[in-house]
């Protein structure tokens, strides 16, 4: 039907994608410095957090700008269709940050982060900015062990997830019969 339709249409573009991702990114990907995997609803990147900031710190380094720069050329590049959401999320290590300025713990170091990414595509490409979000998720979210060092290094992460427009979530909305406050 033509659910099935959507979802293939979807996942055509997740591959586009995906494709055009990694071979913009083929040596950081080699590098292991970014990730890129599709879900069943969405694509995700992860980026070491080494590669866009300086430890501790949330304000992106230029090295960092440049791979953002790169990665949303990608965005607008294969995303014409657009995106229903692409959300940001900060992760990091479970060793405690206690200090008096901001960001004073991993909380505010994650969501601070994410938001530096946020902000920085958003200036890139205002087009991006209605469907763009920060979430910081401090050390709560880890992926690999946070006993050793390389553990540690990879839960200090920030990902990247793109759900493009027309995926099932959308449909759902408009059948469910319920409506955005304010649409017409």
């Amino acid at each position: 039907g033509s659910d099935d339709m959507e979802a293939a249409l979807t996942r055509s573009r997740q591959e586009r994608f995906l494709g055009e991702l990694r071979r913009e990114f083929v040596r950081e990907i080699g590098r292991e410095e970014i990730r890129a995997e599709r879900h069943l609803s969405f694509v995700q990147i992860l980026f070491s957090d080494r590669v866009l900031f300086h430890s501790g710190d949330h304000h992106l380094q230029p090295a960092g700008q440049e791979l953002l720069a790169r990665c949303a050329r990608v965005f607008a590049s294969t995303g014409a269709s657009g995106y229903e959401q692409i959300q940001v999320e900060g992760h990091t290590d479970d060793v405690p940050l206690e200090r008096s300025q901001y960001p004073s713990n991993n909380w505010e170091l994650s969501t601070a982060r994410a938001l530096s990414v946020v902000e920085f595509l958003s200036r890139r490409d205002h087009t991006f900015a209605p469907v763009l979000s920060a979430n910081g998720y401090g050390p709560y979210r880890p992926v690999a062990d946070n006993s050793n060092a390389r553990g540690r290094d990879r839960n200090r992460r920030i990902e990247i997830r793109l759900f493009f427009a027309g995926t099932r979530a959308k449909g759902s909305l408009r059948t469910g019969g319920r409506r955005h406050p304010g649409s017409c």
